[in-house]
């Protein structure tokens, strides 16, 4: 007898979190464009692939040539938390915004208002970033675009900023890379050593699969075979050269 109450209050539970769960689930689907996850994960500062690129390509080279404090990468793992566990970025860029499943990622500010991230795609999901056939579609091209453009300025203002994708590898690394070798190549300082620099950083990526190891390297060295990162971007994007050269001293020591 007393087996068959466990059993039924079992049951019960379970009928309970169940019914509780498909409530959840029909809200979520019924209004995705409202949905503004608290990632719980984030509480767990190691599994944000939160990093100051800066001073991660410093410790990557074991002496200090970049600027700190303005450039920061992430996985989405930082939303819903507070601005401070992220270094209290003045801007956040969203790489990974979908239009199936379109996710607002945001931190807390100190006053309790929320900094969201900004993504000009809006009919689309941006991927592979390194490929360049992709920046042959205009939709594509215009929204890679105009992150570089913003962001260029975000740097010459001295304004912070933080980028991420979903788990912030291969957008976010790409886009760090890319970010990275331009001030480079505004300074002559493109060389072997600094792509290892930029591909130590990608590496440190906790959820890095061993076979894109070498990714970043292998795009900047294909970039450099096409007359490097900063003549693309001037290129396809139209930026003055200098704007580069400009954002660059901001971030080059």
């Amino acid at each position: 007898m007393k087996k068959k109450k466990i059993i039924i209050i079992l049951l019960a539970v379970f009928f309970i979190l169940g019914s509780i769960a498909s409530v959840i689930g029909y809200v979520y689907k019924r209004d995705k464009s409202k949905y503004e996850p608290k990632l719980w994960i984030g509480l767990f500062d190691y599994r944000l692939n939160f990093r100051d690129v800066g001073e991660s390509l410093n410790k990557c080279l074991n002496r200090d040539v970049f600027n700190t404090g303005l450039m920061f990468r992430s996985n989405k793992y930082f939303s819903g938390w507070s601005c401070d566990k992220i270094q209290n970025p003045k801007k956040i860029y969203s790489l990974n915004f979908s239009p199936w499943d379109p996710h607002s990622y945001y931190c807390e500010k100190n006053d309790g208002t929320r900094m969201y991230g900004f993504h000009p795609n809006t009919e689309f999901e941006i991927s592979d970033i390194e490929k360049l056939d992709n920046w042959k579609r205009p939709e594509f091209k215009s929204s890679m675009c105009t992150f570089f453009k913003e962001t260029m300025q975000d740097l010459i203002q001295k304004n912070s900023f933080l980028f991420h994708c979903d788990v912030g590898r291969d957008r976010t690394g790409a886009f760090a890379a890319m970010m990275s070798m331009i001030m480079l190549e505004q300074k002559k300082l493109s060389n072997t050593e600094m792509i290892n620099a930029i591909e130590c950083d990608y590496e440190k990526t906790s959820a890095l699969e061993k076979q894109k190891i070498g990714r970043m390297k292998d795009f900047m060295l294909e970039m450099q075979s096409k007359g490097g990162v900063s003549k693309f971007i001037e290129t396809e994007c139209n930026i003055n050269p200098e704007i580069l050269l400009k954002a660059a001293d901001q971030f080059i020591k």
